[in-house]
């Protein structure tokens, strides 16, 4: 049976030939349905602008959802990604502005952050990008948040000390936590000045953001939380690159280092030599040599 279809059904099919939105589509190839006849002539012709329309649909739905997830996505920068999390007024934002000189707003009252909030945290000789969130709660801990903690190098769950039910908070919290996994996780019982008892809780690390107290020793669990070590490359004749370290993974060879600085220097590697910090002295290691952090290494090339 022929189609017969109308002439205004043809010039929508050349006014959709001229338009790229997929909104615009999807209103062209509407009004070609409605106006399409309806009989078993033209039914192939009604199955193929509905599948248009749907699929037109569904990529509307992914850009909407990519935009979605690109928004609330943290840009890693650094040598490692680290998510501060917790329930609400347990001092996060305190603690992220005193690690990173940040100025995040401070308040008494919950939910203050509603984003993620990404800051530097000088480390030594390298820098680790801190991320303040939003509190978790039971009732309100969203998808994307989920995504964020999941694509990080490790979270920093903080809690108030001074609260009667800590442990009964740190349980739920780790009920809360429980779909997160393969993730290393920092317990952090924050305000320990504020505490005037002794606290007998196992897994917990004391501090102080507001008193400063245990900063240091938390700034290097955050360093050996995120398993990398530092490098420090040297050229013949001269001094050691002592600002710009070469971050990599612990367990990565002098290979590894050799392509991390450039790719002939991986093609043409010859030998290295790896110096004492002094720099007095020095002995020959290949290719398979394990780097250690603080590691200071001279490589020759063919």
């Amino acid at each position: 049976m022929p189609a017969n279809l109308p002439p205004q059904y043809f010039a929508l099919v050349e006014k959709l030939k001229k338009v790229n939105e997929p909104e615009e589509k999807i209103s062209i190839l509407e009004e070609m349905l409605s106006i399409c006849p309806k009989h078993k002539g033209t039914e192939k012709v009604q199955k193929d602008i509905k599948s248009k329309i749907a699929k037109l649909k569904r990529e509307i739905q992914s850009k909407k959802k990519s935009k979605k997830e690109e928004f609330f996505s943290v840009k890693r920068e650094g040598a490692g990604q680290i998510i501060i999390c917790g329930p609400p007024n347990s001092g996060k934002t305190s603690l992220v502005n005193i690690l990173t000189g940040a100025n995040f707003k401070v308040a008494d009252y919950p939910f203050t952050t509603t984003l993620p909030q990404p800051a530097m945290m000088p480390f030594e000789d390298i820098f680790i990008q801190l991320v303040d969130t939003p509190p978790i709660t039971k009732e309100f801990f969203p998808g994307w948040l989920k995504v964020v903690l999941k694509n990080s190098d490790g979270i920093l769950v903080i809690f108030d000390l001074s609260k009667e039910d800590l442990e009964k908070e740190m349980g739920g919290f780790k009920e809360i936590l429980s779909d997160i996994k393969d993730k290393k996780i920092i317990f952090v019982g924050n305000k320990v000045d504020l505490v005037k008892k002794e606290i007998k809780i196992e897994g917990i690390k004391k501090i102080s953001a507001l008193k400063k107290i245990g900063l240091e020793d938390l700034k290097r669990e955050i360093f050996s939380m995120l398993g990398i070590l530092r490098v420090y490359s040297k050229k013949p004749g001269k001094e050691p690159d002592f600002a710009h370290p070469f971050v990599l993974k612990n367990g990565s060879t002098l290979f590894d280092l050799a392509r991390e600085i450039h790719g002939d220097f991986a093609s043409k590697f010859k030998f290295a030599k790896l110096y004492k910090k002094n720099l007095k002295k020095s002995i020959l290691v290949g290719k398979d040599y394990l780097l250690k952090d603080g590691n200071i290494i001279e490589i020759h090339t063919l």
